[in-house]
C-alpha cells in the first residue's frame, strides 16, 4: 500500500477514485460502498489499521476486487494484521480471479516466495472461502 500512500485522496471521489485511476481494472463499487472503502482507506492512513481491515473485508465479502487487492497487500507486508503469505495469496488470487491486474502481478511475485506446499494450502483456502461465500475469512 506505500505506493498508494504516497498519493493525495481526490476531493471529490476520494481515495477509491484516486486509486482506481492507477488501477483501472478494478470492479466498480456502487456509491454506499465507495464510501466505506473511502473510510476504510482513510483508516489505514492514518493507522487505524482494525478499522481499515474491517471495511476492507465488508467489502471483500461482496466480492469487491480492490478491497481483496487490498487485504492481500496488508496481509503479505504484515501491514496491520500478522504477515500470512497463505491468507496474501488467497485473497490476491480471488481478486486476480476477477481481472484485477494488480492483484495478477503481486500474486506472481508471491507465489515466488512460497513453498509448493504454502501455495497448495492458499488455493485450497481459496477455494473454500469462495464457495462459502467468504464465511469465516
Amino acid at each position: 500500500m506505500s505506493h498508494v500512500l504516497s498519493m493525495s485522496p481526490e476531493s471529490d471521489g476520494g481515495w477509491y477514485e484516486t486509486i482506481s485511476l492507477t488501477q483501472p481494472d478494478s470492479v466498480e463499487l456502487m456509491e454506499t460502498d465507495r464510501d466505506m472503502f473511502n473510510g476504510a482507506f482513510e483508516s489505514f492512513t492514518k493507522g487505524h489499521h482494525d478499522a481499515a481491515y474491517r471495511g476492507l473485508f465488508e467489502l471483500s465479502n461482496k466480492g469487491s476486487s480492490i478491497s481483496q487487492y487490498f487485504l492481500g497487500v496488508m496481509y503479505l507486508g504484515g501491514e496491520g494484521v500478522l504477515q500470512d503469505f497463505c491468507r496474501a495469496h488467497m485473497w490476491l488470487n480471488i481478486a486476480s480471479s476477477q481481472g484485477h491486474k494488480s492483484a495478477n502481478q503481486q500474486l506472481e511475485k508471491l507465489t515466488k516466495l512460497m513453498s509448493a506446499n504454502q501455495i497448495a494450502e492458499a488455493q485450497k483456502l481459496a477455494r473454500k472461502c469462495l464457495k462459502q461465500n467468504y464465511k469465516d475469512y
